[in-house]
């Protein structure tokens, strides 16, 4: 009969386990060699390299020392000048995107924008020339197009930004200063014309800081509410006279019209009698010579005639006649043959 130890068993089951408990620490150390092994790898790669996104420029520094330069393109007329200055003699320009590699602990990178930048400058009051305060509220659009000057004479966005807009409103005041009210309102084409001059100054004024502004806009011109009565006051003043004006041109002009219509009136009446009394004599004359040729030709009858037409003039139907039969007048009436 096979005597066997009762703890054998067990203790060979102990000894699998525990092969199995070594195995596991070493695979768990392995992995945590392999991890470690890659964290100091990212930290290193991470280290040495950077990435440039397409929205970015980007400045390398060692020691607080511009020495490198990652810009989007490299014949830009403003990176042309840094080619052209002996004091950025030593810096290195370079264009793409992607990553790139650098010292680690002694080189630093700092990046900018390559977009469109807008600042929506606060409104302020500016003076008119006819003295009248109006608020102005605009905006600029701008870029950095020069990372390595926008870096030295910037540092950031906010000192460009509050650069830009001392110049903005320092010549937007001497420009309007220089206009009226009523023009900075409603005259777009001068108002396009000045923000062009003011954009130009600006630039001249930014050149060295690597700052372009791109446009200038205003987005509103009003008065100061506490103004507005004075202002509706001034208007309704200056339309009163305007209107006052026009209605005494038009009471002249209607007393011209009158005068005129009148004298044109009395000429053609003048004109008319003239024709008139013209016309009757030329009738009067006419008679007469009929009245001649009558008479000459039928005396009698012409004596009849003219009587007949004396007893027209004077007999009609209430008149009452007493005259001599044997008077001229009523030998016709009474049919007496001389």
């Amino acid at each position: 009969m096979d005597q066997r130890n009762p703890f054998g068993s067990n203790m060979d089951n102990k000894k699998v386990i525990d092969l199995d408990k070594i195995k596991m620490k070493s695979y768990i150390k392995y992995i945590g060699i392999i991890i470690g092994i890659f964290i100091v790898f990212l930290i290193l790669f991470n280290a040495f390299t950077f990435t440039v996104d397409e929205r970015e420029q980007v400045v390398i520094t060692q020691f607080d020392k511009i020495i490198r330069v990652i810009v989007d393109d490299k014949s830009d007329p403003s990176i042309e000048l840094l080619k052209n200055d002996e004091n950025f003699r030593g810096i290195r320009i370079q264009e793409g995107k992607g990553l790139f590699f650098k010292l680690p602990f002694i080189q630093k990178v700092v990046s900018f924008s390559n977009q469109l930048l807008t600042y929506d400058t606060p409104p302020e009051e500016v003076l008119t020339l006819d003295k009248k305060s109006i608020v102005l509220d605009n905006y600029a659009k701008w870029r950095i197009s020069n990372p390595v000057l926008f870096m030295q004479a910037m540092v950031n966005t906010s000192n460009a930004n509050q650069r830009i807009d001392e110049y903005i409103y320092s010549k937007l005041r001497e420009e309007i200063g220089k206009i009226e009210a009523h023009q900075l309102v409603t005259d777009k084409d001068y108002v396009a014309e000045m923000l062009a001059r003011v954009k130009d100054y600006v630039n001249t004024q930014l050149a060295s800081t690597g700052v372009n502004v791109i446009d200038i806009r205003i987005k509103r011109t009003e008065y100061p509410e506490a103004t507005y009565q004075n202002i509706f006051e001034q208007m309704r003043s200056e339309r009163q006279a305007v209107a006052t004006e026009y209605r005494a041109e038009g009471l002249k002009e209607a007393q011209r019209i009158r005068s005129e219509a009148e004298r044109e009136a009395t000429i053609i009446k003048a004109q008319a009698y003239e024709q008139a009394q013209k016309l009757h004599g030329e009738g009067d004359a006419e008679a007469l010579k009929i009245y001649a040729e009558a008479y000459n030709r039928d005396p009698e009858f012409y004596a009849f005639w003219q009587t007949l037409q004396t007893y027209k003039d004077v007999i009609d139907k209430d008149t009452t006649i007493i005259i001599s039969p044997d008077s001229d007048f009523a030998k016709y009436i009474y049919k007496i043959q001389d």
